[in-house]
């Protein structure tokens, strides 16, 4: 008697390749999701530098505009202060509640305040000379040194 030959998969051939299957479709699934947690923390410290460089723009605008008299530095806070000539306030640039403001002032008197960065965990102001550093620490202790 001759026995025919089928044409089909036995239940062992059947359940290896259901395993070996099982395990490339879950090592890609890692894979993947390490690589997607990767890609979120690049853009959120792509967007942490974007911030800071947007703050020292505003900061080189806010000290550009103005012709200022003098400016007196202290550890974590300048001060610009404006010539009697011309109609514009004083500017205090400090670190408060974990952003950096500008505090405008005219005379004793607070007009506004408008923050510029936030998320940050101090700023450092430090002068050498006639040379002026500004420190920003990030609440990771990333420092971003600009110097006016």
């Amino acid at each position: 008697m001759r026995y025919k030959k089928k044409k089909g998969f036995t239940i062992i051939e059947s359940l290896v390749y259901i395993f070996l299957t099982t395990i490339i479709l879950s090592e890609g699934i890692n894979l993947y999701i390490s690589i997607y947690k990767s890609y979120i923390d690049d853009a959120n410290l792509s967007i942490k530098y974007d911030k800071c460089q947007d703050f020292f723009i505003n900061l080189d605008n806010i000290i550009s505009r103005g012709r200022f008299e003098k400016v007196m530095v202290d550890n974590n806070s300048i001060t610009l202060l404006k010539n009697s000539d011309v109609e514009d306030s004083d500017k205090i640039i400090k670190s408060y509640n974990g952003a950096i403001v500008v505090k405008y002032v005219d005379g004793n008197v607070t007009k506004t305040i408008n923050t510029i960065i936030e998320d940050i965990d101090n700023l450092e102001v430090r002068k050498k000379g006639k040379l002026i550093y500004l420190i920003v620490r990030d609440k990771e202790g990333k420092e971003f040194i600009k110097c006016i």
